[in-house]
C-alpha cells in the first residue's frame, strides 16, 4: 500500500518513548468522571477509543491537582490524592495497550472557576474577577502559592505511580498559571508579581522541581502565546517563557492562546479558517529547540501533514475532530480520506462542557457511548426495516440497523438524500455540513441497505415489503403564522431562496424571522449586496444557536449593516412594505422581496396511517419533534438498539 503523508506518520523520539506518529489528541475536558473526581468507565473507553484509532500521543484531559479551591465542575478528572492513582492507572493502561504515548494534563483553574464548585471563593495571583464567572477571586497569600506549586509537583508524582508515559503542566486559557504569567491578572508586589522574571517564577519552580525529582517523566507545557486581551500575555513576553522552559529542561511546548475573556479566540467558531493560529507556534519554533505542538481549527490530514512537513510544528493536535471520528488518524493512514467523518463546527461539544454535561457530539452519536456501542447484540433472525426519509436521522437509522443484522430498505421522495442537509450547507461558513451529508449518504450506501430514491412511501408500498419494523423520519417543512397579504408575489420561502427555486429580486429585502436560518439566510444576502432587516418577535436573534457560532453570526451581520428588528410582530405584508408593531408602536418597513423563515413544523401525517397496522412502530428526528441535527443523528443510531430489543423481545 502506498505510504500517505509521510510527515505526519514519521516517529518522533521523546525520551525514552517512541512517538508513532505526529498527531497527538487534544486534553480536551469531558466531564465523564465520577462526581467525586475519579477515572469512570466511560471515560476509560472514550480514550480507549481514540487511542485505537492510531493517534501518537493522548494527551488526558485537564485534571485538578489540588483541594484547595480548583475544583471546576462535577465531572472534571482529580489528580490530587493517592486514592485516584488505581482509577488513573487503568485509564494510562487502555491507553499505552494501542500503542500511544500517554501524558496526564495537571491545572488549577484560578479564577476561573465558581464557587459552587470550589466551596469558597475562586483564588488567584490578585484579586481581580473574571468577566465570565462575575466572582471576584482572592488573592493567594505567598504560603497557599508555596502549597499550589507543591500540589502540582505531587501530582506529577501521582502520575508517574500511575504509568503515564509525562505530565503536561497547563499554563494556558487564562487558568491560574496563566494568571501569573499575565500583568493582566498579576499585580503582585512579591517575588512572584512585577517583572516577567517574577511573573514566571511560578511556573519555572514547577518545572525544576518536577524534572529533578521525576528526569524520566516527559514534560509538556501548554502555554499561551497569546492570551489576546489587551495588557495580557503574548508575544515577546511567551517566546521569553518558551526559552526559559527550554532551559529549566521541559521537553514540549504545547502552544495554545485565549482565555475566557478573549472572546472567540478562545474556542473558535466555523467562522476561522483552518490552522489560523499555527503561526504562533511558527515563532515559538524560531526561538527554541525542542518539539513544538500546534492546533486548533485542524480538519484535514492534508493541511496537518504540510504543517509538519513545511517545519511549521513538530506536532498537531486535534480535539473536535476525534470526537467525531476516533479513528481519523487510522483512515489518514490508509488514505481514506473521504471515510472521515467531518467535524462541521458546529460547537456542541463545547457547549455541553460549558453546562456541565457529559460531552456530546453532534455528528458521532457514538462519543460518550462507546461502552454501550462495544455492547450492541446483532439479531439472530432475519428481520426486516423499512426507513421512511433520508435526512439526517433516516440515514443514521438506515446504519445503525445494519450493524444490528437488519434488512433495511430507506425510502426517500426526493432523488437526493440528506434532507434539508445540503440548504443548510449554503450560507457563509457552513459548508462542512455539506461533506457531513455526503459521509453520511456514503456510509448509507456502504452498509449494503437498499435506497429507493423517488419514491413515495405510500402504506400499501410499506405493506408490499412487510417489514418487521418501520422507521418514520420524514422530517420538517417550513412553516408561518397566518398574516394578511402573505401570498404578496414578492413573498418568498427561506428554503426556496436557498435551494435557487426562488430569486430575490429588489435591493431592500425583509426577513420575516430571526431564528438561525434567518439570520444565517441574512449573511448569505448581504454578500449578494442586499439591504437586509430581520424581524423577530422574540427580543434575542437566533437565540437556539451555540453561544460561540451564534456571536460569530450576529457579528457578521453587524459588519454587513444588517438591520435588526427584534421584540416586533408582523402584522401584514404587501408588494412594497412589511407592517410591523411593537412597544413604540406600528411601523411599516419598506420592502422589495420579504422572505419567510417563521421556522418548521414536523411531517408526521405517515405516522396516524400507520398506527394501527404495524406492531413496531417508531418516529424519529424532526418527524417527532422539530429540533436539530444532533437530536436526528442521536435518535436514528439509538433506534437501531431499540429495534432489535422490540423484536428480540417478541421473538
Amino acid at each position: 500500500m502506498a505510504e500517505y503523508f509521510s510527515a505526519l506518520f514519521k516517529s518522533m523520539q521523546l525520551g525514552r518513548v517512541a512517538v508513532s506518529n505526529r498527531i497527538v489528541m487534544a486534553p480536551m475536558f469531558t466531564n465523564f468522571a465520577h462526581p467525586g473526581g475519579e477515572v469512570s468507565e466511560g471515560q476509560v473507553a472514550y480514550y480507549r477509543a481514540r487511542a485505537r484509532g492510531g493517534v501518537g500521543m493522548v494527551i488526558v484531559e485537564a485534571s485538578c491537582v489540588s483541594p484547595r479551591l480548583s475544583n471546576q465542575g462535577p465531572g472534571q478528572l482529580h489528580i490530587s490524592h493517592p486514592r485516584f492513582i488505581p482509577g488513573l492507572r487503568c485509564l494510562n493502561e487502555a491507553i499505552k495497550a494501542e500503542g500511544c504515548c500517554s501524558l496526564i494534563q495537571m491545572v488549577h483553574p484560578g479564577r476561573q472557576t465558581s464557587s459552587r464548585y470550589c466551596g469558597g471563593p475562586p483564588v488567584a495571583p490578585s484579586a481581580t474577577t473574571c468577566p465570565l464567572m462575575k466572582e471576584e477571586a482572592r488573592a493567594l497569600e505567598k504560603e497557599e502559592v508555596l502549597a499550589i506549586r507543591d500540589d502540582f509537583i505531587q501530582a506529577a508524582h501521582y502520575a508517574s505511580r500511575a504509568g503515564f508515559d509525562g505530565v503536561e503542566i497547563h499554563a494556558a486559557h487564562g487558568y491560574l498559571i496563566n494568571q501569573f504569567l499575565s500583568p493582566r491578572t498579576n499585580r503582585r508586589q512579591d517575588e512572584y508579581g512585577g517583572s516577567l522574571e517574577n511573573r514566571q517564577r511560578f511556573l519555572i519552580e514547577i518545572v525544576d522541581r518536577i524534572k529533578n525529582e521525576l528526569p524520566d517523566l516527559i514534560m509538556s507545557v501548554r502555554l499561551n502565546i497569546d492570551d489576546f486581551v489587551e495588557d495580557g500575555f503574548g508575544i515577546p513576553e511567551s517566546l521569553e517563557v518558551c526559552q526559559a522552559l527550554e532551559k529549566a529542561g521541559v521537553d514540549i511546548i504545547n502552544c495554545s492562546s485565549g482565555t475566557y475573556e478573549s472572546g472567540l479566540k478562545s474556542v473558535e467558531p466555523g467562522t476561522y479558517e483552518e490552522g489560523w493560529r499555527v503561526y504562533l507556534a511558527e515563532a515559538v519554533k524560531q526561538v527554541v529547540c525542542i518539539p513544538v505542538i500546534t492546533g486548533g481549527m485542524i480538519r484535514h490530514p492534508e493541511y496537518a501533514n504540510h504543517i509538519v512537513a513545511a517545519g511549521r510544528a513538530d506536532f498537531v493536535f486535534l480535539g473536535r475532530p476525534l470526537l467525531a471520528d476516533p479513528e481519523w488518524a487510522n483512515k489518514a493512514k490508509r488514505g481514506q480520506v473521504s471515510c472521515i467523518r467531518p467535524c462541521i463546527n458546529c460547537n456542541n461539544c463545547i457547549e455541553s462542557e460549558f453546562a456541565g454535561q457529559a460531552v456530546r457530539c453532534t455528528v458521532n452519536p457514538g462519543t460518550g457511548q462507546e461502552i454501550e456501542l462495544s455492547r450492541e447484540n446483532r439479531l439472530n433472525r432475519p428481520a426486516r426495516a423499512v426507513v421512511v426519509g433520508g435526512g439526517p436521522a433516516g440515514l443514521q437509522a438506515t446504519v445503525s440497523l445494519r450493524r444490528q443484522g437488519m434488512e433495511v430498505f430507506l425510502l426517500e421522495k426526493s432523488s437526493r438524500l440528506g434532507g434539508l442537509m445540503h440548504l443548510a450547507s449554503l450560507p457563509p461558513h457552513k459548508e462542512r455540513i455539506e461533506q457531513l451529508r455526503l459521509f453520511m449518504c456514503q456510509e448509507a450506501e456502504k452498509s449494503g441497505a437498499i435506497i429507493e430514491l423517488r419514491t413515495e412511501a405510500e402504506p400499501a408500498l410499506i405493506e408490499k415489503l412487510a417489514p418487521d419494523a418501520i422507521i418514520i423520519a420524514t422530517g420538517s417543512r417550513p412553516v408561518h403564522p397566518f398574516v394578511c397579504g402573505e401570498r404578496e408575489a414578492n413573498c418568498l420561502e427561506a428554503l426556496d431562496v436557498l435551494s435557487g427555486r426562488a430569486i430575490v429580486t429588489g435591493q431592500k429585502v425583509v426577513i420575516i424571522g430571526g431564528g438561525r436560518t434567518g439570520c444565517e439566510l441574512a449573511a448569505l444576502l448581504s454578500k449578494h449586496d442586499k439591504q437586509v432587516t430581520v424581524c423577530e418577535q422574540n427580543i434575542f436573534l437566533a437565540s437556539g444557536m451555540e453561544r460561540k457560532n451564534r456571536r460569530a453570526l450576529l457579528d457578521e451581520l453587524d459588519e454587513a449593516g444588517v438591520v435588526k428588528r427584534t421584540g416586533v410582530t408582523v402584522t401584514a405584508v404587501g408588494r412594497q412594505q412589511v407592517v410591523i408593531t411593537s412597544a413604540q408602536g406600528v411601523e411599516a418597513v419598506p420592502a422589495d422581496c420579504i422572505v419567510w423563515a417563521t421556522g418548521f413544523e414536523a411531517c408526521d401525517e405517515l405516522f396516524p396511517a400507520l398506527k394501527n397496522r404495524f406492531a413496531h412502530l417508531f418516529m424519529i428526528g424532526d418527524a417527532a419533534g422539530v429540533r436539530g441535527f444532533k437530536e436526528a443523528i442521536a435518535e436514528g443510531e439509538a433506534i437501531g438498539r431499540a429495534v432489535v430489543d422490540c423484536i428480540s423481545g417478541q421473538g
